[in-house]
């Protein structure tokens, strides 16, 4: 009985152990939903997230890995990379995705798990009423999304609004937390994903 006991203890330690490592087995599992269920058909739209520092296989790498973790179900995102320059590129969603995906994506490439880079990351979007997080007063408005430099909770992103009012987008929650204190100034994107159309370019699923 004592032996069982022993075997049990160390059994439940490793699974905590496990549970506990960076990288879960959810980013490395490639399985999709039947071909037939991908959109065919483009959608307007102006979401684009700049990653600059960085090198296309680090970004390549994590793009596999967040499209491992959201299209199991369903094709949540179909991102599209567009390299700039060996150490700058674009993403942008050619079939659109909801807010709350493209905010993950804003997060998972800033915490990309098993890859260690300082990639600065900005994402820009439109906002619409009945996107996650977003009222009333800050719908139909150009946000600018990034991580604090002071962020320690890792599971959200801060939004500024094209009005300079800065708001943490927390995961766990559905409400939009208003900051006194601006985070970060809005500035507009670089380039607009209608501005990239002979660069080279790769589609993750």
């Amino acid at each position: 009985m004592k032996t069982l006991l022993i075997v049990v203890a160390v059994i439940i330690i490793a699974l905590i152990f496990k549970a506990c490592i960076p990288g879960n087995q959810g980013e490395k599992d490639p399985s999709r939903p039947p071909e037939n269920k991908k959109p065919t058909s483009e959608k307007e739209n102006d979401k684009i997230i700049l990653i600059e520092n960085a090198n296309a296989e680090d970004v390549k790498k994590a793009l596999i890995a967040f499209c491992n973790l959201y299209n199991k179900d369903g094709f949540a995102a179909l991102p599209r990379l567009w390299e700039l320059s060996p150490t700058s590129f674009t993403v942008t969603f050619p079939y659109d995705a909801d807010f709350s995906i493209f905010c993950f994506a804003v997060n998972y490439l800033e915490y990309p798990i098993d890859i260690e880079w300082h990639a600065n990351v900005r994402g820009w979007a439109t906002t619409r009423m009945g996107d996650d997080w977003i009222l009333q007063e800050n719908a139909g408005k150009k946000v600018m999304l990034f991580i604090a430099p002071d962020d320690t909770e890792r599971d959200n992103v801060f939004m500024t609004t094209i009005e300079n009012k800065t708001y943490k987008l927390g995961f766990s929650t559905d409400r939009a937390k208003g900051f006194d204190v601006l985070k970060e100034i809005y500035q507009s994107p670089s380039i607009t994903p209608n501005q990239l159309t002979t660069q080279k370019h790769q589609d993750f699923q």
